[in-house]
């Protein structure tokens, strides 16, 4: 089990034909939920309390995703506040060639708030 709490969340998933749109790229709605689910994750490491998300900031459909392709997703806590925190997450698609850099196809700042046992924010302990 990752113990780091400031390490990268990283999911990587094969976009199938049925993700996929009628131009035959991955669904916008898609790649948003696999993003808020990384960048929760993320959160949840961070602080170690239940999270649960207050805003999408930035979504940048940068390049579309064809299907038959291989995504990576990565997310990490980049701004911690009393009690909450901004968690970057990049989509990058991964090339033909082995030798050939993925391409930033995807990016967002998903802003999450701690919370408590009733449900209340809490303040984060943990500084970046």
């Amino acid at each position: 089990m990752i113990r780091d709490p400031k390490a990268p969340v990283i999911m990587t998933r094969s976009v199938m034909l049925k993700m996929a749109n009628s131009a035959g790229n991955l669904f916008g709605g898609t790649l948003m939920g696999w993003m808020d689910e990384v960048s929760g994750i993320a959160a949840h490491r961070f602080t170690w309390t239940r999270v649960t998300t207050a805003a999408v900031k930035n979504l940048n459909f940068r390049k579309p995703i064809p299907y038959g392709s291989v995504l990576q997703l990565e997310g990490r806590v980049v701004r911690v506040g009393h009690a909450s925190m901004d968690v970057e997450v990049v989509a990058w698609l991964e090339q033909e060639q082995e030798d050939q850099e993925p391409i930033r196809a995807a990016d967002a700042l998903f802003v999450y708030v701690s919370l408590d046992d009733e449900g209340k924010p809490k303040k984060i302990e943990r500084t970046l």
